[in-house]
């Protein structure tokens, strides 16, 4: 069977799809930085949670917080997911029809995994057992969610294995073969953990300059996190380069000037910030984290347009002008930014206050 013959008809744009691209990735990065810190989040306060003194600090630490990364994260989440739809959306909605078991199931877990991480915070003191299985409930859940989600982006840039639902067509088509799967995904686990490390440190160091005697060791911790995490991350964003399909590898490998100055430019930056924050400088790290961050957004969405080429450009897309949409959406988008930044400015002074 032909892939291309199972693809949907694309629905024309309002405007220029460059504009929809930069949205995309902007907001990407901005849901990144929140999905992180939870996900990241809830594995480290669970591995530390088994130990005593600084580890149950730490644990207590990010459960002051993790409630509100968990509410940013999702909410943060809806525009990169619009913008996709409306680039991608005849590729997206097909491969979360073809799981569409698994895929609405996403909207349960996560529910449970929020109760779970706000029944640990308040239930925090209590019985070491019971506090372990609430924290760890909610990372098993977020890592699952998480899972899900490299499954359907996987399979969404993937038509030729889209016959597999004939096999399956009450909609539990996991196509765990792909040998990009679990790499991208355990890339992205990683790099949670080493995102959520550097917002403990970050955390941390302003805990301190307010008094907090023990926050300096939390920070030191957080940014070692950061540095094993990012250095484990190295390896396997190496593993997913070599899975990519040859067509798409090659873009990074030579073939596009600008693929592969991104590929090496995103080496050089994360060794940098392996090498800060191994030396306990916090402030220089942050700043190529959040340079890296862009960075690779911007070769995932290489990676995407490389493995749809055959079948999809996004320049191919009708237009049909229609710019006042868009205008309001960049009014409210503004207006939200501020919004979320003095949430954080509030949620960063009870955290201080508890």
């Amino acid at each position: 069977m032909d892939p291309a013959a199972l693809i949907p008809a694309a629905d024309p744009l309002p405007v220029h799809w460059g504009w929809f691209q930069v949205l995309l990735t902007v907001t990407f990065v901005l849901h990144v930085l929140f999905m992180n810190a939870m996900l990241g989040g809830a594995i480290i306060a669970f591995v530390r949670g088994f130990g005593g003194g600084r580890g149950r600090d730490v644990s207590r630490d990010v459960s002051l917080r993790l409630p509100f990364a968990v509410a940013f994260a999702v909410n943060a989440g809806v525009a990169p997911l619009l913008f996709l739809q409306v680039l991608h959306g005849h590729f997206v909605y097909t491969s979360g029809v073809l799981m569409a078991r698994w895929w609405f199931s996403i909207i349960a877990l996560l529910i449970v995994a929020y109760y779970a991480v706000y029944a640990w915070r308040d239930r925090f003191d209590g019985a070491a057992a019971r506090r372990q299985a609430l924290i760890g409930l909610a990372a098993v859940l977020l890592l699952f969610i998480s899972f899900l989600f490299t499954v359907n982006w996987t399979l969404a840039v993937s038509p030729e294995r889209w016959s597999a639902y004939f096999a399956h067509p009450e909609g539990s088509l996991l196509d765990l073969t792909d040998p990009t799967l679990w790499p991208r995904w355990l890339h992205m686990v990683c790099g949670s953990m080493a995102i959520a490390g550097l917002a403990l440190a970050g955390f941390a160091d302003r805990s301190a300059r307010h008094g907090d005697a023990s926050a300096t060791a939390r920070g030191r911790e957080g940014l070692r996190w950061f540095a094993w995490a990012t250095l484990v991350q190295v390896g396997l964003g190496t593993w997913w380069l070599l899975a990519l399909r040859p067509d798409v590898r090659g873009l990074f490998m030579g073939s596009s000037f600008a693929a592969t100055g991104l590929l090496v430019l995103g080496y050089l930056l994360a060794a940098a910030a392996i090498v800060m924050s191994f030396r306990g400088r916090l402030r220089p790290t942050i700043i190529l984290a959040l340079v890296l961050l862009p960075v690779m957004a911007v070769m995932r969405e290489i990676v995407r347009s490389g493995y749809l080429a055959p079948y999809f450009r996004p320049a191919d897309l009708p237009v049909k002008p229609e710019v006042s949409p868009l205008v309001f959406f960049l009014a409210v988008f503004a207006v939200g930014i501020a919004a979320v930044a003095h949430m954080l400015r509030l949620a960063a002074r009870a955290g201080r206050e508890s």
